[in-house]
């Protein structure tokens, strides 16, 4: 992300939690760091697959509901004081080492933020925020009186925020649900049409039944495709995930033209309940108070299908939670096939995880899923602070109660797994060799393994000169009289470089590559990396050899 990195080693704590919190099961969990904040605790965790807790950022606040780990291992938090359906007080970068790099706090009382944040690459943050109306203005968007109560009503809308300095925030685009609605209830109010003939918008009296502090949607999650440039949405209470066009401009996202697709802020998709735009019955119905709706990131199975913490909550088979995975029908530049006074597709789930006694698996609220780079599913199932992860076949592999907050007070609003790696603490031994030449002087890079993310750099006595990156498991100090030599049990030879015209030399070492030994991506594996050269002050082909750096992995 567009943010000043801030990257450390982690910090291995002396808690262990007890076995009883934690299980393995055979099979191969995916390995990585889990992250997670009791909805209870003021305290975020991120904790390795063995229980242990690898690092904790506490703060004064509850969460809001959401936390993330960003690819500088910032962590993006929303807290929480007061306030219905999740509502924060305010958004939070923290770095690693708990310094408040950004605290945010709308001075707007109107603007509620709530339940679910996501940064976008350019360092924008998009959040779900209630628009207060008043009753009045409600009836003559409207919607049936009948179906009011209290002061407000409080349809959705998303907001994208520019930080601005270390608590300021200027909204530079928004999109509102209440510019796209339809009813068939008041010819003489506003939005008067066919529901059935505009599945673009939304129902502004489905569904039918009064809602308390005005809350009708109850917006829980969003995610960003910035291949598509397009938002995804799930509407709690109309049961479905939503997808909208970001490429608008705030104006045309109030409309019904312009950006990619054409159409403004209408509707490009929805899913998993056609009763919501007259074009289905209960039998068509596929979402029941679901969470966590997503489009499966790069790099895992399943990439670009949506994966949804289905919850059960009324479904016709009993109360029962899934994980569900569709592949949506979208055509190319993020068109999505529909005919019109039909459902949209697909009529069927890709792959969906049920337990072998459906009841056992039940989280009437919260929760969610994430696909991993090996193909299993992490499942959060919120409201028992029970993380699970589990294979494409349903076998699950690992699991973990989280125990932080006691009996009863454990639920968790989502997990999610990050793979990192942070930079060496400190070098190997450092004294010049007989010619003074050049040491590897560090990183550069991202921290992740699924790119080269470790590049090694030397500087040659000379310039023009052939030379290798050897690394190894042990160091030997003085192999010819002087300087460091890292070589031992286990001993590796990187493809040749060549220093240029200034004497530079750099190799980016894959960390990801699967033809790497799986000795050097073990978590804690340290190993001492080395640059040899030909040096003619060595003569003919004698070598001389940089200052070793020492590295610790972790993942």
């Amino acid at each position: 992300m567009h943010l000043p990195n801030s990257l450390r080693p982690v910090l291995a704590l002396a808690l262990v939690l007890s076995p009883s919190a934690l299980s393995q099961s055979a099979g191969a969990p995916w390995d990585g760091l889990t992250l997670f904040h009791p909805l209870m605790s003021t305290t975020t965790y991120l904790i390795d697959n063995s229980g242990s807790v690898a690092h904790t950022w506490p703060g004064a606040y509850r969460p809001g509901s959401s936390v993330y780990l960003l690819d500088d291992q910032t962590l993006l938090r929303t807290t929480r004081m007061t306030g219905p359906g999740g509502a924060p007080a305010g958004i939070q970068l923290v770095a690693w080492d708990g310094t408040l790099q950004w605290d945010y706090h709308d001075a707007n009382p109107d603007v509620v933020r709530h339940h679910d944040v996501e940064i976008l690459p350019n360092g924008n943050i998009l959040t779900i925020a209630y628009q207060h109306i008043t009753i009045a203005e409600a009836i003559q968007a409207g919607r049936n009186p009948t179906l009011l109560n209290g002061d407000v009503f409080s349809p959705d809308s998303i907001l994208e925020i520019q930080p601005n300095g270390p608590t300021g925030g200027t909204i530079v685009w928004e999109w509102h649900v209440l510019d796209h609605v339809v009813q068939d209830f008041d010819s003489g109010s506003d939005n008067f049409g066919v529901v059935g003939d505009h599945a673009e918008l939304i129902d502004i009296n489905f569904p039918q039944n009064v809602v308390s502090d005005g809350d009708w949607n109850h917006m829980n999650g969003l995610d960003y495709n910035a291949e598509l440039d397009q938002i995804i949405l799930s509407a709690h209470h109309q049961n479905e995930l939503w997808i909208i066009d970001h490429s608008t401009t705030t104006a045309e996202a109030a409309g019904h033209t312009g950006g990619n697709s054409g159409r403004g802020g209408d509707l490009l998709y929805r899913w998993g309940n056609p009763q919501a735009y007259r074009a289905g019955t209960v039998a068509d119905r596929k979402l029941f108070g679901q969470h966590n709706t997503q489009w499966i990131a790069d790099g895992a199975p399943g990439a670009g299908n949506i994966l949804v913490f289905n919850n059960g909550n009324g479904r016709p088979a009993g109360d029962f939670s899934t994980v569900d995975e569709i592949v949506p029908p979208v055509e190319a530049q993020g068109v999505y096939a529909y005919t019109p006074g039909t459902a949209y597709g697909p009529t069927s789930l890709f792959w969906t995880y049920e337990a072998t006694v459906p009841t056992s698996f039940y989280s009437s609220f919260i929760s969610g899923a994430q696909r991993l780079p090996n193909g299993n599913t992490l499942v959060c199932s919120g409201q028992q602070g029970w993380f699970f992860e589990v294979t494409s076949i349903g076998d699950i592999v690992w699991e973990y109660n989280n125990t932080f907050t006691g009996t009863g007070n454990n639920v968790v609003f989502r997990a999610e797994r990050y793979q990192l790696c942070m930079p060496p603490a400190s070098y190997c031994l450092t004294a010049p060799n007989s010619v003074g030449s050049g040491a590897l002087i560090g990183w550069t890079g991202s921290a992740s393994y699924s790119s080269n993310d470790l590049t090694l750099n030397a500087t040659g006595s000379s310039t023009s000169m052939p030379g290798l990156f050897y690394f190894g498991d042990q160091q030997l100090q003085t192999p010819f009289g002087d300087g460091v030599r890292c070589v031992g049990g286990n001993v590796f030879r990187l493809p040749v470089v060549f220093t240029d015209a200034g004497g530079q030399a750099s190799y980016s070492l894959d960390l990801g590559n699967p033809l790497l030994p799986t000795s050097v991506i073990q978590s804690g594996a340290t190993w001492e990396f080395q640059f040899w050269y030909r040096d003619p002050a060595f003569g003919g082909a004698g070598f001389n050899f940089s200052d070793a750096l020492e590295v610790t992995f972790c993942n």
